[in-house]
């Protein structure tokens, strides 16, 4: 197989950068994002639950928390 290179004519222009987007988006989307930092604020998605531990029966398969181990009974 013969390979036949061709130079082929840009056909728009190239962006001089990639920072500064344009273009048909409201400025809503290209604004950088707010960060809101309060009293309450957590590195952790799951800082709530922490120091919960959660239990699978093996017999039916329901998921337990650590205080509801003592109290459950299975149906079957």
């Amino acid at each position: 197989m013969t390979l036949i290179r061709k130079f082929a004519v840009q056909g728009h222009s190239v962006p001089s950068s990639a920072h500064s987007p344009r273009g048909p988006f409201p400025p809503e989307v290209l604004a950088r994002p707010e960060m809101a930092v309060d009293e309450y604020h957590s590195d952790s998605l799951h800082a709530g639950l922490d120091d919960v531990r959660f239990f699978k029966c093996k017999d039916c398969d329901e998921v337990l928390m650590h205080d509801e181990l003592d109290d459950h009974e299975c149906d079957e």
